[in-house]
């Protein structure tokens, strides 16, 4: 495995990773721009009304026939969010030519298909198709909608709402209802052209090695001189006054989540936060597994999950309603114990190889090892799997109690169940 990165002048990042082991190659380009309530929507829209078709390959039908044609390749957009940024990502998955009958250019066919996506849409008059536009903000509409169907999800976007109300971390990467109904197909391609000449860019290519300058250039030509620099995720480390929040639901069940700031010292070892998170709760030998969820069954799931360019955490679970404060004291209990040391070597021992295995799991996939390396250029560090590897292995006890220590409960939200059918939710 061979991992380059490099920055042009005008500050796109330029990823690659070669590798022999596989039989397909994999394209991303990813726009990132700053999270924010005023454009959340139009990415989110964005990433639906530009897969409708473009203007040299024709609409999805066509597409999609054409990524048969090129041995069923695959072609991916779509939105997400890491920290307080948003990414409009596209990808294509292809067979590699030497595998291709005839060693047919199937790189350079997906290459030519992921600039017409990207650059090519279709648009006349300064203006997105009326009909796409409108279909699509339905779907979302329809998206948006259906967040209160899944109640782990909604319950945990309700906790980072109300925790992040004065920070763009607390905005949902679809956007809002309100939002959609004003963009118009002028105005979502206006916002289009900006996002292409101001968003900050990083582009990626895992798979065998080959001449990437050559095959990308027209899509780096494409983004222009334009100087493009990463947005910056705030990072707000302080709890003033931990906030308590209850949504009663009709559901038989309710739902726990908690909102703590890691704090100075796990922003400043990241290493040690992964492992502390995967000793507290991100992992089936955890504290909250095993003794929330299986010892004292508290809890029919309890986990934890980082962002560790916001430096937070949240743990989700779901509880009957008469143990929800039984639920949330063992839980913070178990924080406790974290940060007085209380935990064995077999913890410490199966957290490493888990969060190890992790990252070795994620060499057996394309798309895998592309965003993991997306992700630590995110982060600042560059590192390859195999050296964040040696840095997992050389975190000691104390560099994760340290973090423990710093950690602050910040905000509590309770979606609490007063109805409803068992199981229902």
């Amino acid at each position: 495995m061979q991992y380059s990165t490099n920055i042009t002048k005008t500050g796109i990042v330029r990823s690659d990773i070669f590798s022999d082991n596989f039989k397909t190659d994999y394209i991303s380009v990813d726009f990132i721009m700053p999270l924010d309530k005023n454009t959340a929507t139009e990415i989110a829209l964005l990433s639906t009304v530009l897969k409708r078709g473009n203007k040299k390959f024709g609409h999805m039908d066509k597409i999609e026939s054409y990524l048969e044609q090129n041995y069923g390749a695959a072609l991916n957009i779509s939105t997400s969010k890491a920290g307080e940024l948003q990414l409009l990502s596209f990808s294509v998955r292809f067979l590699s030519d030497k595998y291709a009958i005839d060693n047919e250019p199937t790189a350079q066919n997906l290459t030519d298909l992921l600039y017409a996506v990207i650059f090519e849409p279709i648009a006349d008059n300064g203006a997105f198709d009326t009909a796409f536009v409108s279909q699509e903000k339905q779907n979302l509409k329809d998206k948006i909608s259906a967040l209160i169907n899944d109640k782990r999800v909604y319950s945990l976007e309700k906790c980072k709402q109300a925790m992040f109300e004065n920070e763009n971390y607390g905005v949902y990467e679809y956007g809002n209802i309100d939002r959609l109904d004003s963009i118009t197909p002028v105005s979502l391609y206006e916002f289009y052209n900006k996002l292409l000449s101001s968003a900050a860019v990083f582009i990626s290519y895992a798979g065998v090695k080959r001449d990437t300058d050559t095959l990308l250039k027209p899509i780096t030509d494409a983004l222009g001189n334009t100087e493009r620099k990463l947005p910056v995720t705030a990072v707000n480390n302080s709890v003033a006054q931990v906030k308590n929040i209850t949504e009663d639901m009709n559901v038989a069940q309710s739902k726990l989540n908690l909102g703590f700031r890691l704090g100075d010292t796990a922003q400043k070892d990241l290493f040690a936060a992964k492992m502390f998170n995967v000793i507290f709760g991100s992992s089936p030998t955890s504290k909250l597994f095993m003794n929330v969820r299986e010892k004292l069954s508290l809890c029919y799931y309890c986990s934890s999950a980082c962002d560790c360019l916001k430096n937070v955490m949240f743990v989700y679970s779901g509880v009957e309603t008469e143990n929800t404060d039984k639920a949330l004291k063992e839980i913070l209990n178990q924080l406790e114990c974290m940060k007085n040391g209380e935990f064995t070597q077999e913890e410490f021992d199966n957290a490493r190889a888990y969060l190890i295995d992790s990252y070795i799991q994620a060499e057996d996939s394309l798309a895998a090892m592309s965003s993991m390396h997306t992700a630590a250029c995110l982060a600042g560090h560059k590192l390859t799997p195999r050296q964040q590897i040696d840095r997992i292995n050389s975190v000691t006890f104390d560099r994760v109690i340290a973090v423990a220590k710093d950690i602050k409960l910040d905000t509590v939200y309770i979606l609490k169940g007063v109805g409803g059918k068992k199981n229902a939710d």
